[in-house]
């Protein structure tokens, strides 16, 4: 999940970025865009106050993330095609981890 915060609010947007620290990018690289008002952009936006309502948790701003993230038929495609990534990805690792243990092996058989 990548997403960028633009908060009127200084409070709100200093506790958004501190709860979504390890997901935080420049606007150009962000799937969603996180704000307190209405406000016009090319990105997904998640409404505080719409999409979640506040007083909310680290946990359940996390959670309400997710499923916005899963449900938006914009944001969809995003997530099937990292999980199809991490996958390949994943399937290279194992490829590789059974040539580097198939060489070990022969290396000490001799």
């Amino acid at each position: 999940m990548k997403v960028t915060v633009k908060c009127a609010s200084p409070l709100l947007q200093e506790s958004l970025e501190r709860f979504l620290a390890g997901y935080l990018y420049d606007i150009d690289l962000s799937d969603i865009l996180i704000s307190d008002r209405d406000v016009i952009s090319e990105k997904v936006l998640f409404i505080i106050g719409k999409d979640i309502e506040v007083p909310f948790t680290r946990e359940m701003l996390l959670e309400s993330l997710e499923r916005f993230y899963a449900t938006n038929p914009r944001l969809v495609h995003i997530q099937n095609t990292r999980e199809t990534l991490e996958s390949m990805i994943e399937k290279l690792n194992r490829k590789h981890q059974e040539k580097i243990t198939r060489l070990i092996k022969s290396y000490h058989g001799r």
